[in-house]
């Protein structure tokens, strides 16, 4: 696992140079989520959630495109097929990144209206 992340991040840093190993293939672009989930309204909570699933899901898509170039190495030469395999495994850490500031932003807007609620029902 630690290979992996070190191989996303590093394919991370040098991603727009790999876009060449599957030219049909379209990464997605990371969602700018807020920084600070308790001061968020529950639409806002929402739509940070909305971004992030839609990320995910354009990650994966991202995946099984570049899963044919990998899958079928015979087909593309091996620049491409490493550039592919590069740009998979940076996608990996990435979704996972976005969830875990999702998850922190969802703590903090709980904590922080589980407070108020306390506070106004004394």
């Amino acid at each position: 696992m630690f290979k992996l992340l070190v191989a996303g991040l590093l394919a991370t840093s040098v991603l727009p140079a790999y876009a060449q190993a599957a030219p049909d293939c379209v990464a997605p672009v990371k969602p700018n989520l807020p920084v600070n989930g308790a001061i968020l309204s529950a639409d806002e909570l929402d739509a940070a959630a909305d971004q992030v699933t839609r990320y995910s899901k354009a990650s994966r898509t991202y995946q099984v495109c570049l899963d044919e170039v990998i899958t079928k190495p015979e087909r593309h030469s091996r620049d491409e097929w490493r550039a592919a395999l590069k740009a998979y495994n940076a996608t990996v850490p990435s979704v996972e990144e976005i969830w875990d500031t999702y998850q922190k932003l969802s703590d903090d807007w709980v904590s922080a209206h589980n407070a108020t609620k306390v506070s106004t029902h004394k």
